[in-house]
Parts: structure tokens; sequence; C-alpha cells
């Protein structure tokens, strides 16, 4: 598992719908001028930092000390389960168990 998930948003500046799918915004509306916003998401939560306002650099380090965090913690699998359901499975995961498997 990726520690972190780097995502790019292109948003029309005119009224605001955002994608990450490019050629959906520029199909969107032509005349517009597109703008794209980085974000480094923490794979187990989904705490998520803009590059445009922390650099690249520093956002992609938060998102890894986030990681960290939670591996410090020791609560990987519960902020995962519940970031999993929370975010339609952008984020996180579940522990699948086989049949007559235990934890």
């Amino acid at each position: 598992m990726k520690k972190i998930k780097k995502v790019v948003f292109y948003e029309c500046p005119v009224c605001g719908k955002s994608s990450s799918d490019r050629k959906a915004i520029e199909s969107h509306y032509k005349t517009h001028t597109i703008r794209s916003k980085e974000v480094c998401y923490c794979s187990i939560c989904g705490e998520g930092w803009y590059s445009n306002a922390w650099g690249a650099a520093r956002a992609a380090e938060m998102a890894r000390k986030c990681y960290q965090k939670h591996i410090d913690e020791g609560n990987i699998d519960e902020v995962a389960t519940r970031a999993f359901f929370l975010s339609g499975g952008a984020f996180g995961y579940v522990k699948t168990f086989g049949k007559g498997e235990e934890e």
C-alpha cells in the first residue's frame, strides 16, 4: 500500500466545477482557463494537504507524517476501515477474513 496518494484536481475558475479528469473540465467550457490543484493525501485516513498552499515537498511530507502517526499510534486498521467507508472506498482499506479465519 502506498503511504500517500497524490491527486490533481482541475477547476473551472468561472463556476467552480472540479474534477480529476482534465478533459472533462476542458470540455465543460472551452473558453475558461483551467486551474489545477494537487493534493497529497494520507492513504490511511484520507487527510489531505494542497501542494499550492504548502508546496509540493511539504505537502508530501505532511501526508507521510500523518501515515507514520497512525503506525506509531497502532490504530491503522481502525482508522483505515472508518476512512474506507466514509470515503466510499477512496481512502483506507478493509481487512477481509476468509471462511473460518479469525484475527
